[in-house]
């Protein structure tokens, strides 16, 4: 549907040139060869001004009553068969490329032929924009539960190419449907093409926002094809923030925490860890991995110092937080953890 104000479209590609002007709000017939409803008022205008003499359609609605003119040269032909011709040729590149009408024509189509009558129809759009709209009326129509997002993600993964309007078209998932370890995996899968980090960033901040079962291989791919280490360690953060993940999600977090950029980043990732979870047994291994790829002997310590506060030494895990400190080449930064580890034992 369009608002009721007026909505205007130009495009022009391979010497055609067509003008559309639209009042009121409108739905087009199945088979976009008609208009179905215009809002009483109405009006919508469209002019095709490839060849040198323009060829324009106007339909009207006024009473309750809809009616059709056309028009060769600016001299009304009335409604003829030409006419009818016109109007189905333009309206489906219309419809395809603007999305215009696109919550009445997912309503339509969904309740004849469901989802997959929707995405097919999905297959046959010509831009992002349009694509973002019908899946966002699709869910809304559906009311998917987690597994019958999974077709739509993937389909959104597949189809789009814009990361705005796929990150829009997740985050609307992510909103509407409680998502499962399954279908959240099949999320992460369609942001895999996407280039930017910030885009990324909001679409699994939307995810982490909802409560999703986030495991550990999803929280691992989740950035593992994202450059920018802030915006990693931003989805991190927002990861851990949340809490009550598994023990394998922890570990999914510790190893993407190792694999940042920035020794800065990856301090903040693992001191934020530490303070929400601490180093429970089950981890300890992963968490000192992530320790271990450390460059930055003052970054190392800060975060070894963090574990040693919130975390009590003992006989079990003492070992472990004595090797990661021997590892330190500043002095400094070695005496003042060995020390601290030495106080908390006592």
């Amino acid at each position: 549907m369009s608002s009721r104000g007026q909505w205007r479209m130009q495009w022009s590609d391979n010497g055609t040139r067509v003008d559309v002007t639209l009042h009121g709000t409108i739905a087009f017939t199945d088979d976009l060869t008609d208009v179905q409803s215009l809002s009483d008022g109405g009006s919508i205008t469209i002019r095709d001004w490839t060849s040198i003499v323009p060829h324009t359609v106007e339909v009207k609605a006024s009473g309750g009553k809809i009616t059709r003119e056309y028009f060769v040269g600016g001299v009304s032909r009335g409604w003829d068969e030409e006419g009818r011709r016109f109007l189905a040729t333009e309206l489906p590149r219309l419809v395809r490329r603007s999305g215009l009408g696109a919550d009445a024509r997912v309503k339509s189509i969904f309740s004849k032929k469901g989802t997959a009558g929707v995405l097919q129809e999905i297959d046959l759009l010509e831009s992002d924009y349009a694509r973002r709209l019908y899946f966002v009326a699709l869910i809304d129509a559906a009311h998917p539960d987690a597994g019958g997002a999974g077709p739509i993600l993937q389909r959104a993964g597949e189809r789009m190419t814009s990361d705005y309007d796929r990150r829009e078209v997740l985050a609307h998932v992510a909103s509407h449907v409680t998502l499962d370890k399954r279908a959240a995996l099949a999320y992460v899968q369609a942001m895999a093409t996407m280039k930017s980090d910030y885009d990324q960033r909001e679409a699994l901040n939307a995810l982490t926002r909802s409560g999703a079962g986030l495991d550990g291989d999803a929280a691992f791919q989740a950035v593992s094809h994202m450059k920018s280490s802030y915006d990693k360690r931003m989805v991190l953060a927002q990861i851990i923030e949340r809490g009550g993940i598994s023990v394998e999600t922890k570990k999914g977090v510790l190893a993407a925490a190792g694999n940042l950029q920035s020794d800065y980043d990856r301090r903040q990732v693992l001191t934020a860890f530490v303070e929400k979870f601490g180093v429970e047994p089950a981890v300890r291994d992963a968490f000192f991995a992530a320790v271990d790829t450390m460059r930055s002997d003052y970054d190392r310590a800060e975060t070894l110092m963090s574990a040693v506060h919130r975390t009590p030494i003992d006989a079990a895990n003492r070992a472990a937080y004595v090797s990661s400190a021997e590892r330190l080449r500043s002095q400094y930064d070695q005496n003042r953890v060995l020390a601290a580890i030495a106080r908390s034992q006592k």
